[in-house]
């Protein structure tokens, strides 16, 4: 078995382009003041420090949401500021509408996740399950497989046997999300062939695959884990600080 390759979390791979975080960003940062490019990228910069972020990109932005009449420009002892205008506060309104509750509604999921994975953070009761619009952005965000892995091996070290409808349930009533049948029996059935399970049919009918841990599951199961703590924390540091200010209050009236 392979050894998983983690791979940092980006802006876009949290559901928004570079121009959308960085067009959400000005906004929120010069509702609160007037600021000039340098410090604005300076201040993003401090706040996202896992990223590397363009100055001319931001500068680019800036000239296109002034052209758009969603900045203003002045200039003020030789230097160009920006602040925003009644049209860039309510596009930050369009913002917060189309991306906090989703981002909410992931995170509660992510948290349960990373609480089951390390035991640390919150651990957000089950009131209702991931909304069936946001279960595309979930899994665009995190890897599923990763996911799923850990759980049915986790699973399985627990009991002499499991099946996949087991797993299912799991995943539904313990983290509010599940995957698919079809995805779950496609990995089950993966994950047989390498090695990490092994199984039998509980009849001649095949309707049920029972299946067991083996030693390779054993001895790469930690391996998953840690993989999977890595995305989720990941994860859910930028969806942290994503929300962090779309919840914030400031001058912006929603």
């Amino acid at each position: 078995m392979k050894k998983s390759v983690e791979q940092a979390v980006t802006i876009e791979s949290v559901g928004m382009s570079q121009r959308e975080f960085l067009t959400l960003y000005l906004l929120y940062t010069l509702s609160e003041k007037s600021n000039y490019p340098r410090a604005i990228h300076q201040d993003l910069k401090n706040r996202f420090s896992g990223k590397i972020h363009s100055y001319d990109y931001l500068c680019k932005i800036c000239n296109q949401l002034a052209e758009s009449r969603h900045l203003d420009l002045y200039t003020d002892k030789g230097r160009n500021y920006y602040k925003i205008t009644e049209k860039g506060k309510e596009l930050f309104t369009w913002y917060k509408s189309n991306f906090k509750e989703r981002m909410t509604e992931v995170k509660l999921v992510i948290d349960r996740f990373m609480f089951d994975l390390t035991g640390s953070g919150n651990n957000p009761p089950m009131k209702h399950e991931l909304p069936e619009e946001f279960r595309s952005y979930f899994s665009k965000i995190i890897s599923v497989k990763d996911l799923v892995r850990y759980i049915t091996l986790n699973t399985a070290q627990l009991r002499t046997k499991i099946y996949m409808g087991e797993v299912g349930e799991i995943l539904k009533s313990n983290f509010g999300w599940i995957a698919s049948n079809g995805y779950l029996y496609d990995l089950a059935h993966e994950m047989e062939e390498n090695g990490l399970l092994i199984g039998r049919w509980e009849s001649e009918k095949r309707t049920k695959r029972y299946l067991r841990i083996t030693e390779e599951g054993r001895y790469h199961y930690k391996q998953i884990a840690d993989s999977a703590a890595y995305q989720v924390r990941e994860i859910q540091k930028y969806l942290d600080s994503v929300l962090s200010f779309l919840e914030e209050k400031n001058s912006i009236t929603t």
